[in-house]
């Protein structure tokens, strides 16, 4: 059997600088208890430790994760790179993650086209990139920001932000054309999530609603009461905050503090947006 991922990201993550780095994976036979190879399955075999991380059909095409990790490398090295800022926090440009024994990758890249928000606060738009090997997950492409005042991650509404699943793919080039397409697709709807925060800097909420709009939206309550806490202390003198200052309350919350696998992460991230970002006459969108 496959050991069960962990809950706690610290211990199940392993991070590279390049996508060299990153292990090969292949597809090797499955035995039974007697011996006998199971002709409908294969396993999926990382060529660094030899380690078995997942069990899949047959007819499964094994994408790895480091052609995904090259081709989002080679995209991002033809786009603008941030320019480095005094007193700013420092965040990569480039993070690869490997998740649960390497079945799961996540590619994050921040392009350099900053947009300037209200209130002396921008932003630079970024992608997320995430990829298996163990067929529960296609192949994703994401947009997400980055708040240059604190490095949080922002996520907005998919009419905003614009997501990309593709499963089947027949070579590399395909692989690099296809995530090339969905990447400047992102960038190009970036400025409607930027129309989006500043709509979301301009509305208020009383802090008392926002823990109980976190967990109708689906978040537990454990995390969804620490950004009511939070909010709570952001709040004027009578209850009220911005719904821009109660969502960076929670991405503050959501990528400094929760440690959860990429998917559930993901879930929580538009869980947020849903339930503080985006007003209640535009949650059909999101």
């Amino acid at each position: 059997m496959l050991a069960k991922e962990t809950p706690d990201r610290r211990a199940a993550t392993e991070n590279f600088a390049t996508p060299d780095q990153v292990p090969r994976f292949d597809l090797v036979p499955v035995f039974g208890p007697d011996g006998g190879r199971l002709a409908q399955y294969r396993g999926v075999r990382r060529s660094d430790n030899g380690a078995v991380v997942s069990v899949v059909s047959h007819r499964y095409g094994l994408l790895p994760h480091h052609q995904v990790a090259e081709a989002v490398h080679a995209i991002g090295e033809a786009l603008d790179k941030p320019a480095p800022e005094q007193g700013a926090p420092a965040f990569p440009r480039e993070r690869i993650t490997l998740f649960s024994g390497g079945r799961r990758m996540e590619v994050r890249l921040v392009v350099g086209t900053r947009y300037e928000l209200p209130g002396r606060d921008a932003v630079y738009p970024g992608i997320r990139v995430v990829n298996s090997v163990d067929s529960m997950l296609a192949l994703t492409c994401e947009g997400v920001g980055v708040r240059l005042a604190c490095a949080n991650q922002l996520s907005a509404g998919m009419d905003a932000m614009v997501a990309f699943r593709e499963i089947h793919l027949s070579s590399a080039t395909d692989l690099l054309g296809m995530l090339e397409r969905a990447i400047h697709g992102i960038l190009d709807k970036f400025r409607d999530a930027t129309r989006l925060y500043e709509t979301a800097m301009g509305e208020e909420v009383l802090s008392s609603d926002v823990e109980p709009s976190l967990v109708a939206a689906g978040l537990p309550l454990c995390y969804a009461s620490d950004i009511g806490a939070r909010a709570e202390v952001a709040a004027t003198h009578n209850g009220l905050l911005s719904r821009w200052s109660a969502y960076q309350a929670a991405t503050f919350v959501l990528t400094h503090q929760v440690r959860v696998n990429p998917d559930r992460e993901r879930a929580f991230e538009r869980m947020a947006a849903t339930a503080l970002l985006v007003p209640p006459r535009g949650r059909a969108g999101v």
